[in-house]
Order: structure tokens, then C-alpha cells, then sequence
């Protein structure tokens, strides 16, 4: 509660928040710190001895030191602007250095109330507090609850579906936003006043679909920090539509070529995502962005230019993102760019090949594909599918790696028919080039502080297991070895 209470109180004073959590790596608290040059901490007394020396004004906040305020009246800060800074976001920093996302009033007030507007929300909304504080979905949670006013539920802290589900209850909640690997976890029956699942960051699978599309009004979102969290909607999702993030909720979505941002594609063809509109950050703290090919464009496209002539500049961003127009309006994502991998001259797109992989596992197994190897002109690198399978038990001891376990599916081991299984099912949907050579079990599969897929780390530690036990894979694929 504090924390909301901490929020709103810095922007009526007209200052702009962070919002970080205290068991970040020291080495990126630091770095958030000193990059912000942050001279207030609103905290706690668990936390406030931890950064006495790095911020220089700590105040704790509680309920003995709101007391006293209740008979102070001070006057409303009257300097604040619509383009004056109201937060900024920190990424987690697992694609390079963390970025800090300038947003501002008027951006988040643009795609807030578009939000409450489109999921119809009102007094009677009571919003669930599920992300951590850190993370950005986390402001629309108590802010379109606040100015549908509604109520935002704050639940306790312990991270177990069990205590999700009794919170949810106690709370009576019914709207909440949850990642699919969350979703997935609850029974429609264990949270019955919830009406509307709001879910993004990663696909949704038919498995998630079916479990809640007839219990709740379901809502696929898509939206980045860049962009105030909220750029698509879609409240039709139906089996197999897990990819359709809908309709533009707040300003407009373009879909460009990849290899140049000066040409359109036409309907049904995939291309590059691009976010147009009010919604937008101000750009990121310091300049600060170690990827060239995503971010603020410095000059409008020619044809958004022409297409509006009155204007003298538009707001676009970069997303990074690949994703298609349907005939119907909507909009289909494709995946990242950074999922589209090359192979022997051909294009692999990971996401479309885990897709067809996750319709052979259970509910709570896991798929995700990349290469492993180098570039050799020969059999590598070697297109590797990762399975998460719960259920299947591995002998690992001496395959362990920064706390991830790999281990070959070989010819002779147990989960042998179900790879083979998988591998006819790709074979049957899409081309050869697109079937992994090489399946590996993994015990567990690398999130995000937001909960996505932490594929760069998994692919890191993989690419340094697979390069100490190369030999023996190379024999067992292609019967030769490798130096």
C-alpha cells in the first residue's frame, strides 16, 4: 500500500518516481541510482540502512511517519506540465545495459484513460496488484484503478500460486493482469469473482485459451514500456489466435519492412512493428540504448509524413518486434526480430517452430529454440530445441551450469517417441529446415524480472555447455567428431 501512497504523493508534488527492488543485484541498483542522480529514496526501515550511502535523503514511509501529515493542507503543486516527467522505467538489462524510459503525464494519461475506457472500467473495478513494483505494467495497475475509481488490491507478498489464488479472493478482486506461465497455474474455480484476465508479455497457448476464454471476459494485451505499457487490445481471443494482439488501443500501430523502414507491407505480410502516437516516452535517460535498430526515430518515415502533412513531426518508435496485418484489421505478432534466426541461408523463425512444438507437450512443459554451435560452413550451427518437461526426471549430475541442467534427448533415452513426435509435427507444417537437429531436456528455463523468457541467458549458458561437450554430440548427430 505504502508504495502506491509513495507514488502519488511524489507526482502532486511535481516530482517524477522510480521504482526499483530492493533485491536487484547490488551492481544494478547502483548503476540505476547513479544514472537517475536520485536525491530522495521513499522506503522502508527494512530497507533504508542498505542505501544510506547511495542516495542522499532516505525517508521511510509507514503509517508513524504519515500520521502527523494528516493536519498539514498544503496547496497542490500548480508547476506541473503535461510534458513534465512522471516516471521513468528501468529494463532489466538481460538484452545489455538497462535502459531508463523517460515517460511523461501526458503520455500516461493518454493511454490510461484509453485503457479504463476500452476494458469498460469503473467503480467497480477492483484491480489486483500482481507485478512487482518494479515492474511497468505495475503503474497501470493502481493508476487505471484510480481513475476509474476503482480500487486497487494489494495483495501480501509471498510469489505462490496458492497465495495468488487466496489474495485474489480475500480482495475480491475482478481485473487482474497475469503473465501466461502465471495463468496457466490458476483454475477458473479457484478465483470466481474474477471477471477479466488480462495477460501479455509472451503468446498465450491454446491450453490457456480454453482453460478461460468461457470463464472470464479474456484479454490479450501488447504494449512495451516505450509506449506507456499499452498499444493493442484484443477482447476476441479465440483457440489458435494466441499471436492476434487486436486493435491500436491508444495511437497507431505500421507495420514496415525490416530492411527499411521507408516501405510499408501490405496485409498478410510480416514485417516490422512500429508505434505511433501520444502514448510515447520522451526517449531514454542519458541516451542510453545499445541497440541501433530499435528506439525513437530521429525523422518520420516519408510516407507518415505525406500521409499527414499538416503535421510538422509524429511521435514513432522502433519496436523491434515482427508482426503482420490480417484482413480482418487486427493485428497478428510474428515475434521478435531477435527470434528470427539465420540457418544455412534460410530464415528461421523460433517462435513459429515453438509453436508447433508446444502442441505436443502438456499444460505446464516449455519449448524454445535457437542455435548452438559456430558458424562452420558444415553441420553447425545446429538448430536446438530446449524442453522444459516438469514430469521427466534427469540425470544431471554432471551436466549443471549456473544453476540450468542440460541434457541430450539421445536415440536411447525415455522421451525419444515424444521428440520424434514433435519432429513429424513440424515436418508436417512447415519446412524441413525449420526441424531442430538437436532436442536438450533443461530443468528449468531462465525468466526475466517481468517474467518472459530469458532466452539470451539460456542460449549463454547453452552455447558454453554445448561447446564443452561438442564432441559428443557432433558423433551422436552426424557420426563424426569435432575438435
Amino acid at each position: 500500500m505504502w508504495a502506491i501512497v509513495s507514488r502519488l504523493s511524489i507526482l502532486k508534488a511535481g516530482g517524477a518516481y522510480i521504482s526499483i527492488d530492493a533485491q536487484y543485484p547490488p551492481a544494478y541498483l547502483d548503476s540505476v541510482i547513479q544514472r537517475s542522480k536520485a536525491s530522495i529514496m521513499l522506503t522502508t526501515s527494512v530497507f533504508s540502512a542498505k542505501f544510506k550511502h547511495s542516495v542522499k535523503n532516505i525517508v521511510e514511509v509507514d503509517s508513524e511517519s504519515v500520521e502527523p501529515l494528516r493536519l498539514w493542507q498544503p496547496q497542490a503543486c500548480q508547476a506541473v506540465q503535461p510534458d513534465n516527467a512522471c516516471l521513468v522505467l528501468f529494463t532489466s538489462g538481460s538484452t545489455g545495459k538497462p535502459k531508463g524510459i523517460i515517460q511523461e503525464h501526458r503520455s500516461y494519461a493518454t493511454a490510461i484513460c484509453d485503457y479504463v475506457r476500452l476494458l469498460e472500467m469503473g467503480p467497480n473495478s477492483r484491480v489486483f496488484q500482481f507485478d512487482d513494483y518494479a515492474c511497468d505494467i505495475s503503474n497501470n495497475d493502481y493508476m487505471t484503478a484510480l481513475v476509474a475509481g476503482g480500487c486497487c488490491c494489494v495483495p501480501t507478498p509471498e510469489p505462490t500460486i496458492a497465495a495468488l489464488k487466496e489474495n485474489i479472493n480475500v480482495l475480491n478482486a475482478n481485473i487482474t493482469f497475469l503473465t501466461p506461465t502465471i495463468a496457466i497455474q490458476l483454475q477458473p474455480e479457484d478465483v470466481p469473482n474474477l471477471k477479466v484476465l488480462c495477460i501479455g508479455g509472451e503468446s498465450p497457448s491454446n491450453d490457456l485459451l480454453e482453460k478461460w476464454c468461457k470463464h472470464v471476459k479474456l484479454v490479450n494485451q501488447y504494449g512495451m514500456g516505450e509506449a506507456a505499457t499499452f498499444c493493442a487490445y484484443n477482447d476476441n481471443v479465440q483457440r489458435d489466435s494466441g499471436s492476434v494482439i487486436g486493435r491500436p488501443g491508444s495511437g497507431a500501430i505500421w507495420v514496415v519492412n525490416t530492411a527499411s523502414l521507408e516501405h510499408l507491407m501490405p496485409v498478410g505480410a510480416v514485417g516490422e512493428i512500429l508505434i505511433e502516437g501520444p502514448h510515447l516516452a520522451r526517449g531514454y535517460l542519458d541516451s542510453q540504448c545499445d541497440k541501433t535498430d530499435v528506439g525513437f526515430l530521429k525523422t518520420t518515415p516519408k510516407w507518415l509524413a505525406d500521409l499527414h502533412p499538416q503535421r510538422a513531426t509524429a511521435r514513432v518508435y522502433r519496436s523491434g518486434d515482427l508482426g503482420r496485418y490480417r484482413h480482418d484489421g487486427t493485428v497478428e505478432h510474428m515475434g521478435r526480430k531477435d527470434t528470427l534466426l539465420k540457418l544455412n541461408g534460410y530464415r528461421v523463425e523460433a517462435v513459429e517452430v515453438e509453436y508447433f512444438l508446444r502442441t505436443c507437450l502438456s499444460t505446464n512443459d516449455a519449448a524454445v529454440v535457437n542455435l548452438l554451435g559456430i558458424l562452420d560452413g558444415e553441420e553447425e550451427p545446429v538448430l536446438t530445441a530446449f524442453l522444459y518437461l516438469p514430469e521427466c526426471r534427469m540425470d544431471v549430475t554432471s551436466n549443471v551450469l549456473e544453476g540450468i541442467s542440460f541434457q541430450q534427448v539421445t536415440k536411447t533415452h525415455i522421451m525419444r517417441p515424444l521428440v520424434e513426435r514433435m519432429t513429424n509435427t513440424i515436418r508436417d507444417h512447415l519446412p524441413a529446415h525449420m526441424v531442430p537437429s538437436l532436442f536438450l531436456l533443461v530443468d528449468t528455463i531462465p525468466r526475466t524480472k517481468s517474467n518472459k523468457t530469458d532466452r539470451r541467458r539460456l542460449q549463454l549458458y547453452a552455447q558454453e555447455w554445448y561447446m564443452t561437450n561438442r564432441a559428443v554430440i557432433s558423433a551422436s548427430l552426424f557420426g563424426n567428431v569435432k575438435a
